[in-house]
């Protein structure tokens, strides 16, 4: 798999596809991931704390905290000018994880969420991010473990029907299970907390096409068959599985490391 190719981050149109697939569907239980990432960090409704999100995206986390009324203040980092465009309710800053544009001590809370798979040298960001939280601050990484979207990936491979294997990122980059050792280099505490086991039920096929269409220009070229014929195979693939099923449902393996 590429390591981010140039049109995967350019503007958020990708990712805001990914999103729209786990806005159509349910999280069987329930739950508010946002919420909970903003709970282990001590992001309280109304709090004041001076926040920095690392690899924001288009802005999901800072307008969680918007919606709980956080009065601190808030910093969006990302690497991608596109990106940025898409956030609001922050400060915008362009910068690379691995060296962090702000002062010893700047934050009382740094936010990674689902980002720090996409950095060269975790060990580096994680060393930024404890050089610019005060003493006592806290740090989370958001991450997922290996068998997340597993059913998803087995859909494409069956797709793509030529033996072909579907390598997640976090598989091979920061994993829920081998994620700890990187981050322990920086700080005294690393603690992994794992979401509620869980699985989504997907219901719009659609949504689940444009899914695996917005990571075509990771897989295509390793694949070796034309991603558009991927896409339209895992339409009538997921398409059958709900008509049959009700949704199709696919495992959920996500958690989090908080760092002090």
């Amino acid at each position: 798999m590429s390591a981010n190719p140039p049109t995967q981050y350019a503007t958020d149109e990708n990712l805001a596809l990914r999103q729209r697939l786990w806005a159509a569907s349910r999280r069987e239980p329930a739950l508010d991931l946002f919420a909970w990432v903003l709970a282990l960090a001590g992001l309280d409704a109304g709090g004041s704390q001076r926040v920095l999100d690392i690899g924001c995206g288009n802005g999901s986390y800072e307008s969680a905290l918007a919606d709980r009324a956080h009065t601190g203040g808030r910093v969006a980092l990302d690497l991608s000018a596109g990106m940025l465009a898409a956030v609001t309710g922050a400060a915008r800053v362009q910068a690379d994880a691995q060296a962090l544009p702000f002062a010893p001590g700047a934050f009382d809370v740094v936010l990674a969420p689902h980002m720090l798979y996409h950095v060269p040298d975790v060990a580096l960001a994680a060393a930024e991010a404890r050089r610019v939280l005060r003493p006592g601050g806290v740090f989370v990484a958001v991450t997922n473990g290996r068998a997340h979207l597993s059913e998803l990936r087995a859909l494409v491979e069956a797709a793509v029907g030529t033996g072909w294997r579907m390598e997640a990122p976090a598989a091979t980059a920061f994993s829920l299970e081998d994620g700890a050792a990187p981050l322990a280099a920086a700080f005294a505490s690393v603690e992994r907390v794992d979401c509620p086991p869980g699985h989504v039920a997907v219901v719009d096929a659609d949504a689940l096409g444009d899914y695996v269409a917005s990571v075509g220009d990771h897989y295509e070229d390793e694949a070796g068959v034309p991603w558009s014929a991927v896409v339209a195979r895992v339409r009538d693939l997921a398409g059958a599985a709900v008509a049959r099923d009700g949704a199709l449902r696919i495992s959920a393996a996500t958690g989090a490391f908080v760092c002090r």
